[in-house]
């Protein structure tokens, strides 16, 4: 079984993040053309230096595709000169003193700023870890026990095995662009250091990634994506009663910034018409086994110019991932950009860039990043089967300073900045 979860490959400041899953029974062969170059779906994490104010689009497209160093350089500088933060306790379980009530669950986030990312606190088995939250990938994930991730200055956590036990499901064997290693998946007690009825199971199954694996992104994931196809390993919200969730990354004196799960019949979504429909086109008609949050822009603008529009024919698919920093394109629309720059001797290839999407109501929501390190997609056919427009996955620098809401099973997104 043979299949590629492809999320991002992304920026903010100066991180690019890139992802490839490949899930495979350990004895198969693994064919290196199935697979697009770069990650899209959650796990190899990587820095792109950025470019000078003063140099020109012909240095940024140089950079954005030559000057790529390993992230686990960057986190191996990080230990050195300080010790990752403890994460503050959780913050609310509205269910907790009601029986009736609908239960929803507030765990603040940590932002760590040399992995330009946003980190939470959870705890398997007895152990707690620490995680990059990552709306674009679906796993629960631990590192493996070793003598790094188990040293007192490792903040990801230390895995202890006699707190789990294992599954009947088989390791898969994973290639995130050249490191390659087994996860194993077990099962052990989950929680956000609170019990919920939100996760009422009492053992969840989760991943236990190789230090092979650790190579590439030196970090550790926690997925919300909650669908995929059955022969991908289990989610970890999909082994919840989670139905919705809020990502808010609004800036508010005294209050964090966090993650709320919300259980089925919540109150607490927006408005309706305000929403941006998502759609399962990647999932169901070009080979994504995952179901990403993606919805459809109507416009992509840089430097005041439409870099491409949607059409009956040709559509631009945007995933919406916290677990990415910047911005990955398909490769054909990061080449007609780069032409289009030159030819008119841009100063700078992406400089202010401006994605608009439709409400349902018809009212024209616009999400903005001010020169955001943009990468391209190493295929364009990520699954398998060529787009019938353009993909491109949005990271934290479209969505930091807002309060992103995502209606899991009724297909809808919100994004507010008050």
């Amino acid at each position: 079984m043979l299949c590629i979860c492809i999320q991002c490959l992304c920026n903010i400041s100066t991180v690019v993040t890139s992802f490839i899953i490949i899930h495979q029974h350990p004895v198969e062969i693994y064919h290196p053309t199935l697979v697009a170059p770069k990650r899209m779906s959650m796990i190899d994490k990587y820095i792109v230096l950025e470019d000078d104010e003063d140099e020109d689009c012909n240095s940024q497209h140089k950079y954005n595709n030559k000057m790529i160093v390993n992230r686990r350089a960057s986190i191996a500088s990080l230990l050195a000169t300080s010790i990752l933060p403890q994460y503050p306790a959780i913050a609310a379980d509205i269910s907790s003193n009601n029986e009736r009530a609908i239960p929803s669950l507030t765990i603040p986030l940590q932002y760590q700023p040399k992995l330009s990312a946003y980190t939470i606190s959870y705890q398997v088995g007895k152990s707690h870890f620490g995680a990059i939250i990552d709306t674009g990938s679906p796993f629960l994930l631990v590192p493996a026990a070793s003598e790094t991730s188990c040293s007192p200055e490792y903040q990801w956590g230390c895995f202890h095995p006699e707190e789990s036990q294992p599954t009947s499901l088989e390791p898969t064997l994973e290639r995130f662009d050249g490191n390659e290693g087994l996860v194993e998946w077990r099962e052990g007690p989950f929680s956000f250091d609170i019990q919920s009825k939100l996760f009422p199971k009492s053992l969840m199954t989760f991943g236990v990634i190789s230090e092979s694996l650790m190579d590439g992104p030196g970090g550790i994931f926690l997925g919300l994506v909650k669908n995929t196809n059955n022969s991908i390993r289990p989610s970890f919200l999909g082994q919840s009663n989670v139905s919705a969730f809020k990502v808010d990354l609004r800036e508010r004196e005294g209050i964090d910034k966090s993650l709320t799960l919300y259980g089925d019949g919540s109150s607490n979504l927006p408005d309706e018409q305000d929403a941006i429909p998502l759609v399962r086109d990647l999932n169901k008609r070009f080979g994504d086994p995952t179901i990403h949050y993606v919805g459809v822009a109507s416009s992509i603008n840089v430097n005041g110019n439409i870099l491409a529009s949607t059409s009956n024919r040709s559509k631009i698919y945007c995933i919406f991932d916290t677990g990415c920093s910047g911005m990955t394109i398909s490769p054909s629309l990061f080449d007609q950009r780069y032409a289009s720059a030159r030819a008119n001797r841009e100063k700078n290839l992406w400089g202010s860039v401006n994605v608009e999407l439709q409400t349902l109501s018809g009212k024209t929501v616009t999400l903005d990043a001010n020169r955001p390190i943009t990468t391209p997609l190493g295929d364009e056919r990520p699954w398998g089967k060529r787009l019938d427009g353009h993909l491109v996955v949005l990271g934290l620098s479209f969505l930091e300073g807002l309060k992103m809401t995502v209606d899991i099973d009724g297909d809808k997104i919100w994004f507010e900045d008050k």
